[in-house]
C-alpha cells in the first residue's frame, strides 16, 4: 500500500473505505483464510474506530483487496484520521506499516 488519502464529507457513510494490501516487498498479501479487521485513528492516535472485524469486507482474496463500510459514529468528526487493516493468521500485521500512510480526510458538509 503506497501513501493514500482520502477526501470525504463528515456524515459520508455510503462510499466504502477500500485498500489493496501490499507488503513491504511490493507483494500483494493473499487475504485467503485470513481475518482482516479495520482501525481508525485521529492525530493524537486515539481510536476513532477500535479495531473490529465488523462490516469488514475480502473483496478479492487473491487481489488482496477489502474494504470497511464507514458507520455513522466514524464520520461525525471534522478533521484527519488514519487508517489501517489488520491481518491475522495467528499473528497480527498491520498495513500500512507507517503511519499516516492511509488518510481519511473528513471535510465539513458544504
Amino acid at each position: 500500500m503506497s501513501v493514500q488519502e482520502q477526501a470525504r464529507h463528515v456524515g459520508d457513510t455510503s462510499v466504502a473505505v477500500a485498500a489493496t494490501l501490499v507488503r513491504p516487498d511490493n507483494t500483494i498479501v493473499d487475504l485467503t483464510d485470513l481475518t482482516v479487521s479495520f482501525k481508525m485513528v485521529d492525530s493524537e492516535g486515539d481510536d476513532k474506530v477500535a479495531k473490529t472485524t465488523d462490516n469488514v469486507t475480502v473483496t478479492d482474496a487473491e487481489a488482496g483487496q477489502c474494504q470497511y463500510d464507514l458507520q455513522t459514529a466514524d464520520v461525525d468528526t471534522e478533521g484527519t484520521f488514519y487508517a489501517y487493516f489488520i491481518v491475522g493468521d495467528g499473528g497480527d500485521d498491520t498495513f500500512p506499516v507507517e503511519r499516516g500512510e492511509f488518510r481519511i480526510r473528513f471535510m465539513p458538509d458544504i
